[in-house]
């Protein structure tokens, strides 16, 4: 009997060291107390330090998907960090729709669940998804485009074949991803939940839009009256582009400023309020995609967004804790030199 209690007793003690420690299976002490974890408040009070703004940001989705109790334990963690002063909203879901495990009948119940969890716990935050959007880039929808737009005159000057292959490429995207498509994202805006959108466009490469006999620009051009037309009178609507790279940058500056203008000039002269450019850094498939070069040298992209900054751009980007070039203090001084508002990663997972 001695040996057995003593066996037990050091087994209760055990799992009680497990779960002070955050080992094993046990939830981490911060997530079961509903606070955010020590890392990312400090990187969002140094980005307001720097007089940005800084916005919270968690997939949801993730958490909706485990189940009731996992989701509620992340909505607590998230609303208590988005609660915190000068936090300016959150954002609950990346590329919402596409590639998520999403199809189009739950997408919507999920969206609702977490705008709803969102609104009742920080009422007075704002509540961003982003999507990716296929359907717009393949340019079917200016079949139907409001005459006198740019989407209208695109497709009065497109040949058959051309317009053969815009719906073609419209009706492949829809059956690969049906929770991101341009009625989905309809319907997602109608719903009210969401107060900013950041779309990205979904364009095409360069070779397919010259086959069609158009341009990245102009397509660009056209998607973005489109969208301000179909949302910007309900939602704010922002621009998204993944501009990171894997080490230095090694495009010439011309690219670097042909980008930027396609990406960042003429979303915000079609109706975007401001661009959000992934990411600062950030671990992805096995490397380290950044902005600027490694040690936060800068280069020509770099040079190309700081410019509209200086134009009064409004321009976002992305920061987690885990992935600092040389530490903090350098970190959110150099991001925020370039950009005005920093979503803040939430570390739930």
């Amino acid at each position: 009997m001695r040996r057995l209690t003593t066996i037990l007793v050091t087994f209760v003690l055990a799992a009680a060291m497990g779960a002070c420690s955050g080992t094993g299976n046990a939830i981490e002490p911060t997530h079961a107390a509903g606070k955010p974890r020590e890392q990312y408040v400090a990187l969002a009070d140094a980005v307001l330090a720097q007089g940005a703004q800084a916005w919270v940001e968690a997939d949801l989705v993730k958490a909706w998907r485990a189940g009731p109790e996992r989701f509620d334990s992340v909505v607590g963690v998230v609303a208590a960090f988005v609660a915190r002063s000068g936090i300016g909203g959150v954002k609950i879901a990346d590329e919402f729709g596409y590639g998520d495990g999403l199809g189009a009948s739950d997408a919507q119940d999920a969206l609702r669940s977490m705008t709803a969890a969102m609104h009742d716990r920080v009422p007075d935050r704002r509540v961003l998804i982003d999507v990716v959007v296929p359907q717009l880039g393949c340019l079917a929808w200016q079949e139907s485009a409001s005459p006198g737009t740019p989407g209208a005159a695109g497709w009065a000057t497109a040949t058959p074949e051309a317009r053969s292959r815009m719906r073609r490429c419209a009706e492949a995207e829809a059956a690969k991803n049906p929770a991101a498509t341009i009625a989905a994202v309809d319907g997602y805006v109608r719903d009210g939940g969401i107060d900013v959108l950041d779309l990205s466009a979904g364009l095409r490469d360069d070779a397919e839009y010259a086959a069609w006999g158009t341009t990245r620009d102009a397509a660009m051009t056209a998607i973005w009256a489109e969208a301000s037309r179909r949302w910007g009178d309900r939602v704010t609507l922002q621009a998204r582009k993944a501009l990171a790279h894997d080490g230095a940058y090694d495009k010439p500056a011309a690219t670097a400023e042909a980008d930027v203008h396609t990406f960042v000039d003429i979303p915000l002269a079609n109706g975007a309020k401001a661009v959000d450019v992934w990411t600062w850094s950030q671990p992805y498939r096995g490397t380290t995609r950044q902005l600027t070069d490694p040690g936060l040298v800068d280069n020509a992209l770099v040079t190309a967004l700081r410019a509209r900054r200086e134009r009064g751009a409004s321009l976002w980007t992305h920061m987690t804790p885990s992935s600092l070039q040389k530490g903090l203090e350098a970190d959110v001084r150099a991001a925020t030199s370039i950009f005005g508002t920093v979503f803040v990663t939430s570390g739930t997972g």
